[in-house]
């Protein structure tokens, strides 16, 4: 799969540097997300105060936090092992 892995196994307190992703038609800002404990696609969305994506596996609920650092990355497509 294109973009980079994101290892969710150490816990949501885990940190990947992020730029924040262009908001889609007026909505907020995401980024998808595969995740590999179930093999399914979902989006994560930015939170409230704009200082990580987080979200849940769809079938599982393993939790995702992806925190927005300095200096970012464009990729805007993970898989969460």
């Amino acid at each position: 799969m294109a973009g980079e892995n994101f290892d969710i196994s150490e816990g949501p307190d885990s940190t990947f540097p992020d730029k924040k992703a262009p908001k889609q038609s007026g909505g907020r800002s995401f980024i998808g997300i595969n995740f590999a404990c179930c093999d399914v696609y979902s989006r994560i969305y930015i939170n409230r105060t704009e200082t990580a994506y987080e979200g849940r596996c769809p079938r599982c609920a393993k939790p995702v936090s992806i925190l927005i650092g300095p200096g970012g990355t464009d990729t805007r497509f993970f898989t969460a092992r």
